[in-house]
Order: C-alpha cells, then structure tokens, then sequence
C-alpha cells in the first residue's frame, strides 16, 4: 500500500513540474491593417478637377536607415526610405492602350501597386468623390474629347484569372467608360473577356470593342484565344452589344471543323 502512495506522489509531482514549465503559446497577433496610399494629383486638362489615384502596395517595402541610396532614388524611393510610386503617368510612348487617344494615362507600375480608386477633387468647391463604389483595380484611363459626349476610357480588372495575386493587364481587363468629371461610371464589357482594342465610326457615333475568351482555360489571353466583338453607342453607353450571335459562331466552328 505505501509503494502505491508513493507512485501516487511522484506521478503528481512530476505532472506538477510539467505544468509549470509549459512554454507560453505566443499570443496571436492581429494581421496588420492595409495602409492606404493616396498618390500625387494628375491635372488631366479638365477645368477645376484633379485626380488622386487611391491603392496599396502588393508587397510594402522600407528601405532600412534613414537615406535611400542612389539605387533606391531611381526606383523612387524617398529620402526617408519609404517607396511612392503609386501613381498614374501620362504615356508618351509609341505603344499606347489606346491608340486613338489623344492623352493617355497608366499605373507607372503595375506589378507592384494597386490602384483600387480615383478621387476627384473639385479645386473650386473644395469636395471630393471617388470613382468608385466596389473593388475593381484601374490599369490606366484615356481622355476622349472628340466624342460628341466626351468621355473617359478606363481599363480595369476586377477578377484574379491567373492567381498570382495581382491585378494587372495579364487578367480579364475590362473597358468602363464615365463623363469626363467621373460621373455615370459604366460597365462595357464583361469580366471574364479580355478587352483588346475598339474601333471607333464618327458617322454612327458607335465603337466597336474588342474582345477575347480564355477558351482554353489556360487562364491566360494570347491570340489563340476566341475573340468576340460588342458595339456601343457613345450617346448612351452601356454593356456593348454583341454583334455576332452564338448561333452563327457556333455554325462557322462547325465548318471549320470540317475542313481540317
């Protein structure tokens, strides 16, 4: 009976012991907050507006010590270390996302920043408004002042195809059209398409918008891919008509299927 007591007061003691030295579990650390970057103003040549693109950074950088060396300076980094470079830039370059505008804006690096919103701040009234009401990523916008309703062009994304995490021109882009001041934001194309081009009749006041569908589920656009054409009105925008049937294309795969 005592060999059992006494088991019985080592087992306690050495769980005692246990218990006691058992290693904290680390305390669960909230996930940190996004930091909303507002970008600096872009004087797109409308009368008394201005427009600040809204985003984050896909991977926050911070450069360490207090003075960006002269590498950093030409990725932007500032001099206390931290990256700006969420912003749009006018496109001077020979290949444009929209090659009939006359003034062309894009996101100066779109791998690295997201731009989620665009403010527009009315430099006379003092007010403010975003763009937009929902979670869609802006690529780049065009100004189109030769309609007879002028218009803005945007190029955005609101679908990761390919799954890396990023919003960028190798997903489903889609055209949205609003007034010049941001009013009226429109929807054109869907966004499961990839917008590609458009082809403007000044007699009809319509464009014609090219489209491709990821028909091979490569989860990728190439010129492999089925393409598709919408028209749209410039008076009355809107989600561009389709203006080939899936009865008449369906017919066309068919004789081409034939032939080969």
């Amino acid at each position: 009976m005592k060999s059992f007591n006494y088991i019985i007061i080592i087992v306690s003691a050495i769980a005692f012991v246990a218990c006691k030295h058992k290693p904290e579990e680390p305390a669960i650390k909230p996930p940190a907050a996004m930091s909303l970057v507002i970008g600096n103003p872009v004087d797109y040549g409308f009368t008394d507006l201005l427009i600040f693109p809204v985003g984050a950074n896909y991977n926050p950088k911070i450069n360490e010590g207090t003075k960006a060396n002269e590498n950093d300076q030409t990725k932007g980094a500032t001099n206390n270390g931290t990256f700006e470079n969420l912003s749009f830039s006018q496109n001077y370059s020979d290949k444009k996302y929209d090659s009939r505008a006359m003034t062309e804006y894009v996101n100066s690096n779109e791998n690295d920043f997201d731009i989620r919103n665009i403010l527009f701040f009315d430099k006379k009234t003092g007010l403010s408004r975003p763009l937009i009401n929902d979670t869609l990523h802006i690529l780049s916008f065009a100004i189109h002042k030769e309609f007879s309703r002028p218009l803005i062009f945007f190029r955005i994304v609101k679908r990761d195809v390919n799954g890396d995490k990023k919003y960028n021109s190798d997903d489903a882009v889609m055209l949205y059209v609003s007034d010049l001041n941001g009013l009226n934001f429109t929807r054109i194309t869907p966004d499961n398409e990839q917008f590609f081009d458009y082809f403007y009749y000044p007699e009809s006041e319509t464009i014609l918008i090219k489209t491709a569908f990821d028909i091979d589920n490569s989860k990728s656009f190439n010129n492999l891919d089925e393409t598709n054409f919408r028209e749209m009105k410039i008076k009355s925008p809107g989600m561009g008509r389709e203006i080939f049937s899936k009865g008449l294309k369906d017919s066309l795969k068919s004789q081409m299927s034939v032939l080969q």
